[in-house]
């Protein structure tokens, strides 16, 4: 299952990954606590997710694109300088108390544009850093690595907000990002050269041949579309979580982050349980049935009426909604080619660019027709896009 773990270059794009993902969703928490103390409405908190993560949709493709014109290594070190530098203007801006909201969403949508930029060019580097058998394991404990920043970096976070406040938390976003730098300085991979060179194509020509290529390795755009309806449909649980606890329960403060520590344990043990089982699971079947699970999930989510009940509900969305994500990627990590690889895989996270478009639709659905309904309805597309797999 660790296999991966024994090569030396894996394990230091395995760090870099942690050490930047971590800090991106520890700043997350520092713009939130900014927001709260200045202008609290729901309103501004969606636009603040919103610029968080609109950048996956936007610069993916580019980003992409330029991780197989360039050396990839290159391009990693410096993005994460380059986030530094953006972490150290952001802790600046606080202790200049500079909190206006138009600076504050200025500076979180351009520190989601360094982690849209970064993450399709680690992604690539993880088939760089092992060979062809070991791949199979290598993603599972990356996507691991990734989800295990995730609950990490808010925690972390977290507890430097209630001792120094947001500049704390900034201070932690700069000095791990330029600790990812420094790890990433220490990979050397061996990648195979392109059969053309990319870097003389325009980007549409680039796009086109990273469009063609998933469809000439199949199940990878079946596979791409998949991960589009999971982020939009399955994934956008997670923005509604505070919702669902109000909704439950007359004292919802200490609800919310059982809510999501549960989630993220629930993403650990979908990981696990692929990367324990990637040789038998890594299909395209596996992953619609999983879609199958997380909509029967989302649904018990939204109609729960008890803590419990919801409890149980938050733990599943999170097992089978990063669970089919990291199977999916498994598969076409697997089929594609490597001088496509970086193209191919910013396809990949242009699907996850879906999720603040579903997370805002489901907001509105919330407001309009109840939270029951809405996930009600979420759930029926994530078991109607399954089903369709499935009978295909």
């Amino acid at each position: 299952m660790f296999s991966a773990l024994q090569f030396r270059d894996f394990r230091f794009v395995l760090l870099t990954l942690v050490l930047s993902q971590a800090g991106y969703w520890g700043c997350n928490i520092a713009f939130q606590s900014v927001l709260i103390e200045s202008d609290a409405t729901p309103a501004t908190m969606g636009a603040l997710f919103f610029c968080l993560l609109v950048p996956f949709t936007l610069f993916s493709i580019p980003a992409g694109v330029l991780a197989d014109a360039v050396d990839r290594r290159r391009l990693q070190i410096g993005v994460l300088l380059a986030t530094t530098v953006l972490a150290g203007v952001c802790a600046a801006t606080i202790a200049a108390s500079i909190v206006a909201l138009p600076v504050m969403l200025g500076l979180a949508f351009l520190a989601g544009t360094g982690i849209s930029f970064l993450s399709p060019v680690t992604q690539a580097l993880v088939a760089n850093t092992v060979p062809a058998e070991a791949l199979g394991h290598a993603v599972p404990i990356q996507a691991a690595g990734l989800n295990l920043a995730r609950s990490i970096g808010p925690a972390v976070a977290g507890l430097i907000l209630v001792a120094w406040g947001p500049l704390g938390t900034f201070v932690m976003y700069a000095t791990l990002t330029l600790a990812a730098a420094a790890a990433a300085v220490a990979v050397r991979t061996r990648r195979i050269p392109p059969a053309v060179r990319v870097a003389r194509e325009s980007l549409a020509t680039q796009v086109r041949a990273g469009i063609r290529h998933a469809r000439e390795r199949p199940p990878a755009a079946l596979c791409l579309v998949i991960v589009a309806v999971n982020a939009f449909f399955g994934c956008a649980f997670t923005t509604q979580l505070p919702v669902r606890a109000a909704a439950t329960t007359d004292n919802p403060d200490p609800v919310f982050p059982v809510l999501v520590a549960l989630t993220g344990l629930g993403s650990l043990l979908g990981i696990l349980v692929v990367a324990r089982l990637s040789e038998r699971i890594a299909t395209v079947w596996h992953a619609a049935v999983t879609l199958v699970l997380l909509g029967l999930s989302n649904a018990l989510l939204g109609a729960a009426t008890t803590v419990p009940v919801l409890a149980a509900a938050a733990l599943l969305c999170g097992t089978f909604s990063i669970g089919a994500m990291v199977t999916l990627q498994t598969v076409v990590q697997k089929v594609v080619d490597d001088a496509q690889r970086g193209r191919v895989m910013s396809l990949y996270f242009l699907g996850w660019g879906g999720m603040p478009f579903g997370a805002l639709l489901l907001g509105g659905l919330s407001t309009w027709l109840g939270s029951t309904t809405a996930f009600l309805l979420y759930a029926a597309a994530c078991l109607a896009t399954a089903a369709t797999v499935l009978l295909w």
